[in-house]
């Protein structure tokens, strides 16, 4: 019996070995998960997937719609009815996390025999993997997508249900963000070439270039110095793991003379993609996210040829890789994360303000019936009430307001929750506290600046943290 379990073990050992990746991929993305506050943008979507789960529709308050990502926010509104809490609105991440984890496995057998292993091995502790698989925004599920649709518009050369299958995927990838456009032309060649029976089926993809055309020209900054400039603060990111970009390179040149279609196809969108992301008006580390999958996958890809060539030696620079630059050794600047952690990732374009750390006694009193105002509302709403009034700023420094909304009565309101936006030259009566988080102040113009000091003259200070100030007026 016992020499039978030893041979069960090891005619099973890559499945054994699957799940108990999948499983610590599990464990890590869902440890002390609903620990950390809500980010800006994370707030936004929990917003939207609580409207959808009180109404059905991702109407806020004010009335205007929220058109973006359908698929991802039904989905997490679905997670709320387990609770409205940050766990929950979080959940849906995990889920695509691990999907990702999976399918990072089965596109990287397509190259190597070991190499699905070893993919999924430093896909499921990568330390942004797991960070964004932590996150209650789209971010993960379009990184799944994006490559699942190109992995589904390879096979259907063998297979045309696969271009059904890769369609269907576009069109969500392409509705949880506007960037899964990149992918249309793509699509659209493949048909013509290797599915031209199924012509018909272009319409898909040339639909989608037609109607985002104008929108996605307007995103560009069309300028130089600025896509270098972005370009050099993305690549500030890379100072802990330039080792991974040179495994990326040769690893990739190695898997292009395995599979040449296959490789041109993840890596050719991937790449256009991202340097269209160095153009655009903003910074963001989400932005180029989605090309953490490639750049994973392709320096695992070189250690599973190094071990389908040179056998067990290359299990000892592979453990050297997974250990060596994780947490386990360098608690800040990590590449690998081995021990879970109970925070969000520092990432200065993903600002949050801690509204759980206030003090007890100064959160029943901002929950009291005194006049509440603050700048963006949907953390303030979740964590304390429903402001009273809202000051408008520019949430990403461009222009002047971003907030405002004419609401259909006719009345200007803030755009997530609904409630009145301040006027200075009509200030609520006092009592009312002021709620001053540090993302939004730092995004006030010069004048908006004179207007906000005006309104705390003669405030004092009820709590100052780096993250947010409280006056008390």
């Amino acid at each position: 019996m016992k020499n039978k379990l030893i041979e069960d073990i090891l005619k099973n050992k890559e499945i054994i070995l699957l799940s108990l990746i999948i499983l610590f991929g599990v464990f890590l993305r869902l440890y002390s998960l609903g620990n950390s506050p809500l980010w800006v943008d994370e707030s936004i979507s929990s917003e939207t997937a609580k409207q959808i789960l009180n109404t059905g529709v991702p109407r806020f308050e004010s009335g205007m719609i929220d058109t973006r990502a359908f698929v991802f926010h039904y989905i997490q509104s679905f997670f709320m009815i387990f609770g409205i809490n940050e766990f929950s609105v979080r959940l849906v991440s995990v889920l695509f996390g691990i999907l990702t984890i999976f399918f990072g496995y089965y596109i990287g057998k397509e190259y190597s025999k070991s190499g699905g292993i070893i993919f999924a091995l430093f896909l499921s502790v990568f330390y942004l993997e797991v960070f964004f698989s932590r996150q209650a925004r789209m971010y993960q599920m379009f990184q799944l997508l994006f490559f699942l649709s190109i992995y589904f518009l390879y096979k259907s050369k063998e297979n045309v249900k696969y271009l059904y299958w890769g369609l269907i995927i576009l069109i969500v990838c392409y509705d949880t963000h506007i960037a899964g456009i990149v992918l249309a032309p793509f699509f659209l060649i493949y048909i013509l070439v290797y599915n031209r029976n199924k012509w018909y089926l272009s319409f898909v993809p040339v639909f989608l270039l037609i109607w985002n055309f104008m929108p996605i020209a307007g995103l560009s900054s069309n300028s130089v110095e600025n896509t270098v400039s972005y370009a050099s603060s993305y690549l500030a990111y890379l100072k802990n793991w330039y080792y991974l970009v040179v495994l990326f390179v040769l690893g990739g040149i190695w898997s292009f003379f395995k599979k040449k279609e296959l490789t041109f196809l993840i890596l050719t969108p991937s790449l256009l993609m991202l340097f269209g992301v160095f153009s655009l008006e903003t910074f963001a580390l989400r932005y180029e996210y989605f090309f953490i999958f490639p750049l994973v996958m392709y320096s695992s890809l070189l250690i599973a040829f190094l071990y389908d060539k040179y056998g067990k030696i290359i299990l000892i620079p592979l453990l050297i890789l997974f250990i060596v630059p994780s947490n386990l050794f360098y608690p800040l600047n990590y590449v690998n994360i081995i021990t879970p952690i109970n925070y969000n990732y520092n990432d200065a374009s993903a600002p949050y303000t801690d509204y759980k750390n206030l003090p007890t006694d100064l959160l029943l009193k901002l929950k009291s019936n005194t006049t509440l105002i603050s700048f963006f509302s949907l953390d303030v709403k979740w964590y304390v009430k429903n402001p009273d009034f809202v000051i408008p700023f520019s949430l990403d420094g461009r222009g002047n307001d971003q907030i405002s909304f004419n609401s259909s009565n006719g009345n200007l309101v803030d755009r997530y929750s609904g409630v009145r936006i301040l006027n200075y030259s009509n200030l609520p009566e006092i009592p009312y506290y002021v709620l001053a988080d540090s993302f939004s102040v730092s995004k006030l113009k010069p004048s908006q600046n004179i207007n906000f000091n005006t309104l705390i003259a003669n405030c004092s200070l009820s709590y100052s943290a780096t993250d947010l100030k409280v006056y008390s007026c």
